[in-house]
């Protein structure tokens, strides 16, 4: 796909101010033609806020934009995307401008979901908002653009693909569709996951993890996710840690909870029979053990703190369990939470909150 069709037309770009200061937003100016009226707003944050949504509408009602493009990793598209929403509702904007998805990380999949999330500062929470029009009309995927992402964050992203494609394969909603999407999700990141952080400018490993993050999106968007991504919106909006860092401290406990049901359990175990890690004669529960210890693997050898307690400068356990209520509060009323395989309640996310420090 190429943007030099595009003539005549009033361009949004959205993204970060590293990659303008850094020149990569240039791999988009370059293929505009210069009929085009463009305009760059630079000020997307990690984890976009309301109040960085507010002045990209600001933009959007100065520009009126034809065509918007979020450039970035996931923090730019999901701004992309809450702006849109709120522009159609607040009717700063008669009708959806297209919108064009470039991802630069291999992480969210958010070019091809309807989903955002966005934070409220104030009541330290994150918000999903789910609704068709934040689909993308046209997703670019390009992992050359991926190649100067950092171990850090490759290795962030990386678990948020794996925890989209294991939460979307044992969801409420998950078909045969979207289990087949998210087992080859699970399959790619296995193979891939590791050479991607050790050597960031293995083009295929780079290839394999952007397409595993894109198919991820699809299997979530279709399937839902769960209690693994209620969990990790309330530890990154209260501890303003990572969203993949968060992802990565919640799924094997996440995926032991949900082992509590027999069914659930077999589908974990499935994926590790399927992927050679274990025999078909282990057990089921002993093969949800190797899928967990699989994961604790990965984040050691990509550097993932195990929990909260890890981190440098972290809060104290005090501290955090001040944080517990409020966050068990956010997470039963996360937009995630319904699509878990079975229900949560409240004394089950205080262990759960308990068990992530």
């Amino acid at each position: 796909m190429s943007l030099q069709v595009y003539r005549q037309e009033r361009i949004l770009i959205v993204c970060d101010d590293f990659l303008k200061k850094n020149g990569m937003v240039d791999f988009v100016l370059h293929q505009l033609e210069q009929s085009n009226k463009v305009v760059i707003f630079s000020g997307v944050q990690p984890d976009p806020s309301l109040s960085i949504v507010a002045k990209v509408l600001v933009e959007i009602l100065r520009l009126q934009p034809t065509i918007i493009i979020g450039f970035g990793g996931g923090s730019s598209i999901d701004t992309v995307k809450g702006a849109i929403y709120f522009a159609l509702h607040s009717k700063i904007i008669g009708q959806k401008p297209s919108f064009i998805a470039i991802p630069t990380t291999s992480g969210t999949g958010s070019e091809m979901t309807s989903f955002a999330v966005i934070s409220d500062s104030e009541e330290q929470r994150k918000i999903a908002i789910i609704e068709n029009s934040m689909y993308a009309d046209i997703a670019i995927l390009d992992p050359h653009l991926t190649l100067s992402v950092p171990p850090s964050i490759t290795a962030n992203t990386g678990f948020d693909v794996l925890t989209h494609a294991l939460e979307a394969y044992v969801a409420k909603a998950s078909t045969s569709f979207t289990e087949g999407l998210a087992y080859k999700v699970i399959d790619l990141v296995m193979k891939y996951f590791i050479t991607s952080y050790q050597d960031g400018n293995n083009m295929l490993a780079r290839e394999k993890m952007a397409e595993a993050s894109n198919m991820a999106g699809i299997a979530f968007n279709m399937a839902g996710l769960g209690v693994v991504h209620s969990m990790a919106h309330q530890l990154g909006s209260v501890f303003h840690i990572p969203h993949g860092m968060a992802c990565a401290i919640a799924l094997p406990i996440g995926i032991q909870f949900n082992s509590k049901h027999g069914g659930t359990a077999e589908k974990y175990a499935e994926i590790v029979y399927q992927l050679g890690l274990a025999p078909r004669t282990m057990k089921t529960i002993d093969a949800v053990q190797v899928l967990c210890s699989t994961i604790c693997q990965l984040r050691e050898k990509t550097g993932v703190v195990p929990g909260i307690s890890a981190i440098s400068n972290c809060i104290t356990l005090e501290g955090y369990l001040k944080e517990i209520p409020q966050m068990i509060e956010h997470a039963l009323q996360d937009s995630c939470l319904p699509g878990n395989p079975i229900p949560v309640q409240a004394t089950d996310f205080a262990d759960l909150f308990h068990w992530a420090y």
